[in-house]
C-alpha cells in the first residue's frame, strides 16, 4: 500500500514500499489531496504490475500520457522503464528497418514519406510534440512541393500508418495524422490507351527479346511492371 505525505507549501509526496521491500518517495510538487489520491492509486497499480508482470491498458495509457519529468521520477523509483528516445528520426528509421515483410517498391514509398516528414519537422522533433495542426501544415507542405493530390493522399496515409504504430507502442497517446484524407485517388488525365498499332511500333523498337517480353506482358497480359514481371517463374 502507498501513503500520502504533505510537505510545506502544499507539496505532496507518495510513499510506497516496492517489491524489494524498500520504502521510496515520489515527489508530486504542489497538488491537491484529490490529485494526490488519484496518483497514489496509480502507484499502487504499478507496484502490483511489477509483482505480477501484468499491467492493464488504462494504467499503460496513463503512463504514456505523463510528461517527461513525472515519468522520470517513476523510472527513478523503479516503477516504470526509462523512456526510449522518442525522436522522429530515430523512430522512423527503426520502423522502416524493422519492416522486413515489405517489398522493395513499398520500401521506396515509405522512404518518400519518411524524407518528407524529416524535411518538414526535423529528425530531432519529439513524437509527442507533433500535433494535429502540425499534421495539417505538413499536408500543405506536400501540396507546396507540387505533388499531385493522389500522391499527397498516399503519403498522408503512410504517415498515418507510421504514427498509428507509435500509438500501439504506447509512445504517444493519439495519432495526429488520423484526420488527414488518405488513400489513392485516380487521376483520369493520366489514362492512355495504347492501340495495337502503337504496341507493334514499341515491340519493333525494343532492343531484344527480353524487352519485347516485358512490354507484351504489360500491354497484353495486364501485368504491373516491374513488380509482377520480376515475380514470375518459369514454372
Amino acid at each position: 500500500m502507498a501513503s500520502i505525505s504533505s510537505d510545506p507549501n502544499g507539496r505532496k509526496r507518495i510513499l510506497f514500499v516496492g517489491p524489494d521491500g524498500i520504502r521510496r518517495p515520489i515527489r508530486l510538487g504542489k497538488a491537491s489531496m484529490k490529485q494526490a489520491e488519484a496518483f497514489k492509486v496509480k502507484v499502487e497499480q504499478l507496484v502490483s504490475a511489477k509483482i505480477t508482470g501484468v499491467m492493464d491498458d488504462e494504467t499503460a495509457r496513463w503512463i504514456a500520457g505523463l510528461d517527461g519529468v513525472m515519468h522520470g521520477r517513476l523510472a527513478a523509483a523503479g516503477l516504470v522503464a526509462e523512456r526510449q528516445s522518442l525522436l522522429l528520426g530515430a523512430f522512423l528509421d527503426g520502423y522502416v528497418k524493422d519492416r522486413c515483410d515489405v517489398k522493395g517498391a513499398t520500401r521506396i514509398v515509405y522512404g518518400h514519406t519518411q524524407r518528407n516528414l524529416i524535411e518538414f519537422f526535423g529528425a530531432d522533433k519529439a513524437l509527442r510534440e507533433v500535433t494535429e495542426g502540425d499534421a495539417e501544415k505538413w499536408r500543405l507542405f506536400l501540396i507546396g512541393q507540387k505533388l499531385s493530390e493522389s500522391t499527397v493522399r498516399r503519403r498522408c496515409g503512410i504517415a498515418k500508418q507510421f504514427f498509428r504504430i507509435a500509438v500501439k507502442s504506447k509512445l504517444i497517446l493519439s495519432n495526429p495524422f488520423a484526420e488527414l484524407k488518405a488513400g489513392g485517388l485516380a487521376n483520369a488525365k493520366r489514362n492512355y490507351f495504347v492501340t495495337r498499332q502503337e504496341a507493334e511500333k514499341v515491340l519493333e523498337a525494343c532492343p531484344d527479346a527480353q524487352w519485347r517480353l516485358l512490354f507484351a506482358l504489360s500491354r497484353y497480359g495486364g501485368l504491373r511492371c516491374p513488380s509482377e514481371h520480376l515475380a514470375l517463374k518459369w514454372s
